[in-house]
């Protein structure tokens, strides 16, 4: 009898398991694999802090979730759930029923107002693309009514910005309202004296998940660019135009940006299963809930155990974690095998204080300055290389790669001039030029003979491919391996320049002629001709630009989106398999 397995969440955790499960379940065509969220797209809310400092746009952080799972077995469904029956196995929405037979729940989490009078009212969250959006709008208004404003107490409330909750998001925001607040004076025409800047936290120190040394890094750094640091003061209550400490003290401001903690999501929180305070669910080592060993539950809506009897932070890495295990745990148990108990390996904590400074703790080894920044960048690629896969990896990371490197800093730099889209007629005209050279050497090696005479490869002929400086294995190899042989490795050689000169010349295949390119011309390295040879760095460094150049003047503009579509094509199929899992809701 068949499965209905039901992911829902596409939250970091939601998509690990559902591509999980795909790979796992892929040729068992009685198991179907549904994907619900409330909305078409996979958000990477680690980078929504700077929609909201206005570094890049919202699509900086879509990644369409029918692209992602359009070659996979995996149905996405755009709903909002809003209620659970645990007894029947059904999940509910206004006008759906969807029936389950393995339920993860990957539903996230939402801020919480820790209790703090007037936060709902008077306060912005950070918690979603749209509370990004609402915040930077928000920013902009306040800057363009201060560039009017006449009282002097509504310009200076209009001109404040007040950070609440020193941990990863709120340093994060606040070093991105400190770069763009430059920006914002110089287009409003406001001094930057008149502006002020606040980062809010109770505890004694900001960061307190680093250690203190490079935590006290971050804070000198927000300290010497004029960020007032308010630390060892809770927040008492947000009004309209000011924030009350519980030392007294009063700031008076119109843009409180609270980050002060979080709770699971209102959908996990109101289910009836058994959780922690902050509402996050409880589950046992395999990830399944106490309550209901075919409901698992994973990323920030669960209290996954860890070690002394802690409970998993609420970080990336540990939703990716928790989302594979959980989707291993269920083919498991669909197959028969044993389930996996969650091991979790956080790797390290990396925070970006804006484009131009950072600082981070991976495995042991501290960064902090650009290299910080740099790394986060390249765990951000690989992330994206990860679930795009070799389809749509390499498109996800360019993109990354073209709008980080319109910021600010040494870091951004360098992914702005690693990204081809810039230079795409420059490569283009590059490739031409190469594959004109490679078709020329393949011809004089038609007219020379290469292939009708067994000749040419013997060493001590004038067309030798022994240089004056040979690598000592390599000589070795020639002569064990490529002499013996010698007409069909001519056959090889000169095919070999001619299919490369073609497809550079024409655009066919770039990356891989160029890959093609750079291995013919490393054996000419391999076989000493350099440096008589001095144009052989030239041909190497080419071939190596070369292989993440653009579609400019290329018959890849036309010929990858088609052989796309013949190696990853839709799966079919997938609507008739809706019709185990979905019922409409009859309406009186």
């Amino acid at each position: 009898m068949g499965k209905n397995i039901i992911v829902l969440g596409a939250g970091y955790g939601g998509i690990e398991a559902a591509k999980t499960l795909n790979r796992l379940l892929k040729d068992n065509y009685d198991v179907t694999i549904t994907l619900i969220n409330n909305n078409p797209y996979h958000i990477l809310l680690s980078g929504i802090h700077e929609v909201a400092g206005n570094r890049i746009d919202c699509e900086g952080v879509q990644i369409s979730l029918d692209e992602l799972f359009a070659s996979t077995r995996v149905n996405v469904i755009e709903d909002y759930i809003t209620g659970i029956n645990f007894a029947e196995k059904t999940l509910r929405s206004d006008n759906y029923e969807y029936n389950y037979d393995y339920l993860i729940l990957a539903t996230g989490s939402k801020p919480s107002d820790c209790g703090v009078k007037g936060i709902s009212e008077n306060a912005f969250t950070l918690w979603s693309l749209k509370d990004a959006e609402r915040i930077n709008k928000h920013i902009q208004n306040c800057f363009q009514e201060a560039r009017l404003a006449r009282d002097t107490e509504s310009r200076k409330e209009l001109l404040s910005f007040a950070v609440c909750g020193g941990g990863f998001t709120g340093v994060e925001m606040t070093g991105e309202l400190l770069e763009w607040i430059d920006k914002l004076c110089d287009q409003y025409e406001i001094p930057r004296e008149d502006v002020e800047l606040y980062l809010v936290e109770g505890l004694e120190q900001i960061l307190p998940n680093f250690e203190r040394r490079l935590a006290e890094r971050a804070s000198d750094y927000l300290k010497k660019r004029g960020v007032k640091l308010k630390t060892g003061s809770f927040v008492k209550e947000v009004k309209g135009n000011s924030l009350i400490l519980d030392s007294g003290e009063e700031i008076a401001c119109r843009t409180v940006i609270w980050n002060c903690g979080i709770s699971a999501s209102e959908i996990a929180s109101s289910l009836e299963l058994k959780s922690e305070k902050n509402g996050r669910i409880k589950v046992n080592e395999y990830l399944q809930t106490l309550d209901y060993p075919e409901v698992y539950a994973i990323g920030d809506n669960a209290a996954t155990p860890w070690h002394d009897k802690k409970i998993l932070p609420a970080l990336v890495e540990a939703a990716l974690q928790t989302g594979k295990t959980a989707a291993i745990n269920i083919a498991a148990d669909i197959n028969g095998r044993t389930k996996e108990e969650i091991n979790p390996r956080l790797h390290g904590i990396m925070v970006s204080i804006g484009g131009r400074y950072g600082i981070a703790n991976l495995m042991g080894i501290s960064l902090r300055g650009w290299p910080a920044i740099f790394m986060k960048h390249m765990v951000n690629i690989h992330y994206l290389l990860g679930i795009g896969g070799l389809k749509n990896g390499i498109r996800y990371s360019l993109n990354y790669m073209e709008r980080q490197g319109k910021g600010e800093g040494f870091a951004a730099r360098i992914l702005g001039h690693a990204t081809h889209r810039g230079y795409s007629i420059f490569f283009a005209i590059l490739r031409i030029f190469l594959g004109i050279q490679w078709l020329k050497s393949g011809i004089d090696k038609v007219y020379s003979g290469w292939l009708v005479y067994g000749d040419k490869l013997v060493a001590g002929a004038s067309t030798s491919p022994i240089g004056p400086n040979p690598v000592g294995w390599y000589v070795d190899f020639m002569e064990a391996v490529v002499f013996p042989n010698a007409l069909l490795f001519q056959y090889m050689i000169t095919l070999g320049e001619l299919a490369l000169g073609i497809a550079l010349t024409l655009g066919i295949l770039t990356p891989l002629a160029a890959l093609g390119s750079t291995f013919m011309t490393i054996n000419f390295f391999l076989s000493g001709f350099y440096p008589s040879n001095p144009t052989l760095p030239w041909w190497l460094f080419s071939s190596i630009a070369l292989i993440g150049a653009g579609r400019a003047l290329s018959a890849d503009y036309y010929l990858l989106p088609w052989l796309k579509k013949i190696l990853w094509p839709r799966k079919k199929g997938k609507k008739e398999a809706l019709g185990k899992v979905v019922k409409p809701i009859q309406k009186v």
